[in-house]
């Protein structure tokens, strides 16, 4: 990889980005084991290191922008590129390869040494760390003379607000950024204000970090827990258990701020003290809530069963861990260890091409992560971790880690902040929520719900809920058992073309698609129609999924039903409990009935449970797909019925509807191949629900 990244790191700088690239994409799911055994060794831990610089040097030479990303991720002054180039300096500071320096060079020249165009924002002066190394190691004075000059200017006429945080939503704005209100913000600018000082030996740059470092500090931290708030808005928010609420990667944020704070102090600086404290503390509280695998939860003292791998928090945490143990000022008997799960939890997430995964797009909070996610400040994290632990050039020794199996998730992925143009939804965010009533001026394919629906999915099937007047059930295909759901669908990718984890399998039309419920209309299954629609997510992981959904007016009346979705860890079969009230017509489900397909009906007199399905070259890969609703014959009127579109049946009572479906996918994990198969498929399944109820 060097002579490719010698050759185009000045381009990095020059070239506008381009669409993302998903062939540039690993295989998606948990990895077994990216690398063989972790390296720990010095010169070992560097190649890692090189390897996933290189790779992001390389694609962002070819304009490549990971997807999930914010607006201003191409900005070549802002913080998300900024903070890589932060971990580029230590990179560059022990690697031989001279590409790293001139690929810090490039950029401070392309930028013409200038921050980003807002004045106070922290996050447009993280750049500044660069050149400040920039002109310590070649570029001389001129690389800090912008800076230098913003900051006198800030001096001049320092921010008089207060440190509240407004909601983004609010129309005033957020004034606070102006000062270092947000838990990020420890660590975009100080380091430069107190490095500048060292620099230039002018005391008032030092002074202003430490006030504003001490303000924000006994405003944010919360010395009970040991850790910041993100900002004044999560002072009240609490967790699905009633967890107080502190973002992994905000405090992040401030750990490896702090590392690079520290040494620009001299000793004994009453300010430093002050920082060494509270940074062991913090220290203390993070080796305590590491998880097994050693990864910290995206939502730091959330339920560690529940919560998925995140690499940019623990690469901050692993970085100041190694440091700190490095410096003397954290115990290596105790901290050692914590540092060393961190870094073997971080080689996980790299892919075998360099690129460095499970890192949780932009945002404010904790939010969903995959192992395909991809950020410019998640490897800046990479990097400083990567060179700390270098720094200690450990021995191999055993792995302290538990990698976490995959998780069953429910995903209820809503955009916001974008704007509405030619009918579709464009240029928001993406959060996960827990509970989402659908707006009333929602239209099919207008971008507002990922996918368009409620999803969950375990490691052998996907499925998802048209939260619209569909209402049907579809199938995401799957070939590997990581998690998909949260990461597709948001308008960067297209899941009906085949991807490395699989694709949209199945047509659902108009019919109720795959276990969907509907109405029994004039002797046919038809879609449950137009109705007020509210999503709630009750449980994601780690050993199912459940989700509710709501529909209120049905039928243009006071038709209300209330059906809830189960799935579980190793299993395809979702378990569906619903209640109707109200309802002018009998519910329904059942099964398309695709053109050429087999129809396979469990016998009449079968006991317990029965099944309708469906088997044959009905995938969207043309491939063989079998489809199966499992239900009670005494809950149903008669048997089966066929109107040439569905096959399905109706229930009797709309009050107490209790039924399965599943699906089994020729590419999936599940083994059947071809109709024998399924039908064995069939039969366990039956047994199984058989054996529980």
């Amino acid at each position: 990889m060097r002579p490719l990244a010698r050759t185009v790191l000045v381009a990095v700088v020059l070239l506008a980005p381009l669409a993302p690239l998903p062939s540039l994409a690993a295989p998606v799911g948990i990895p077994a084991e990216t690398v063989a055994t972790t390296p720990f060794a010095r010169a070992e831990v560097m190649r890692l290191a090189e390897k996933v610089a290189d790779y992001q040097l390389a694609t962002m030479a070819a304009g490549y922008i990971p997807p999930n990303t914010s607006p201003d991720t191409p900005d070549p002054k802002g913080w998300v590129q900024g903070a890589l180039f932060v971990g580029l300096t230590d990179l560059a500071d022990r690697s031989p390869n001279p590409a790293y320096r001139q690929a810090i060079m490039a950029r401070g020249l392309a930028n013409q040494w200038e921050l980003g165009k807002r004045f106070y924002h922290a996050d447009d002066h993280v750049i500044g760390q660069a050149y400040l190394w920039a002109a310590q190691n070649g570029a001389g004075a001129e690389a800090i003379g912008p800076l230098r000059r913003r900051f006198d200017a800030i001096l001049a006429h320092p921010p008089k607000v207060g440190l509240e945080h407004a909601e983004y939503s609010d129309p005033r704005g957020v004034d606070c950024d102006q000062r270092w209100c947000w838990s990020d913000a420890l660590f975009m600018a100080p380091a430069a204000w107190l490095e500048l000082s060292k620099v230039t030996g002018d005391p008032r740059y030092a002074a202003y970090a430490k006030s504003e470092f001490g303000a924000v500090t006994d405003y944010l931290y919360d010395r009970k827990e040991h850790l910041y708030y993100r900002d004044s808005r999560f002072f009240t928010r609490r967790g699905p258990d009633g967890e107080k609420v502190f973002w992994s990667r905000g405090d992040g944020w401030v750990f490896a701020g702090l590392a690079r704070m520290i040494p620009l102090l001299p000793a004994g600086d009453p300010d430093r003290l002050k920082m060494e404290s509270i940074f062991r503390e913090m220290a203390g509280k993070l080796a305590e809530i590491q998880k097994p695998d050693g990864y910290w939860s995206p939502s730091l003292l959330s339920d560690p069963a529940k919560s998925l791998p995140e690499s940019s928090g623990t690469a901050f945490f692993t970085y100041g861990m190694a440091w700190g143990v490095k410096t003397g000022l954290l115990d290596r008997k105790r901290f050692e260890p914590t540092a060393r799960k961190g870094w073997e939890a971080l080689t996980r997430a790299v892919h075998p091409d360099g690129k460095f995964g499970y890192v949780q797009p932009v945002s404010d909070r904790p939010e969903s992560v995959s192992y395909e996610d991809t950020q410019f400040y998640g490897v800046g994290a990479f990097l400083l971790a990567a060179t700390a632990m270098a720094d200690l050039d450990l021995k191999p020794g055993r792995d302290l880690t538990t990698p976490a199996p995959s998780p069953v998730e429910a995903v209820l992925n809503i955009q916001s902040g974008g704007q509405r143009k030619d009918g579709v939804i464009q240029g928001g965010v993406f959060h996960r929520r827990k509970t989402f009533k659908v707006p009333a001026d929602h239209v099919i394919h207008d971008g507002l719900i990922a996918f368009e629906g409620l999803g969950w999915e375990s490691d052998l099937a996907a499925y998802r809920l048209y939260l619209d007047e569909r209402m049907a059930i579809d199938i995401f295909g799957k070939k590997t058992p990581g998690p998909v759901l949260n990461r597709i669908g948001q308008g960067v990718d297209n899941y009906h073309d085949m991807a490395s984890w699989g694709m949209d399998i199945f047509k659902v039309g108009d019919t109720v698609g795959l276990g969907g419920l509907g109405r029994l209309s004039q002797g046919k299954a038809v879609q449950l129609g137009a109705s007020a629609i509210t999503a709630s997510v009750l449980e994601s992981g780690p050993q199912r999924a459940v989700s509710e959904v709501t529909n209120t007016g049905l039928g243009g009346g006071k038709g209300r039903l209330r059906t809830r979705y189960e799935l579980r860890r190793g299993s395809a079969i979702t378990r569906v409990s619903a209640v109707g009230d109200d309802l002018k017509e009998a519910l329904v489900t059942g099964v398309v009935k695709h053109p050429g397909v087999v129809v396979l009906q469990s016998p009449p007199d079968a006991a317990g449970w029965a099944y309708l399905a469906t088997y044959g070259v009905q995938s969207l890969a043309e491939d063989n797909l079998g489809i199966a609703v499992f239900y009670k014959p005494g809950a149903v009127q008669g048997g089966p019925r066929d109107d040439g579109v569905t096959v399905f049946v109706a229930f009797k009572d709309s009050a107490s509807v209790d039924y399965a479906f599943g699906a089994a996918w020729a590419q999936d994990q599940q083994g059947v191949k071809d109709l024998a198969g399924f039908k064995t498929w069939l039969a366990a399944r039956q047994a199984e629900l058989n054996a529980t109820h």
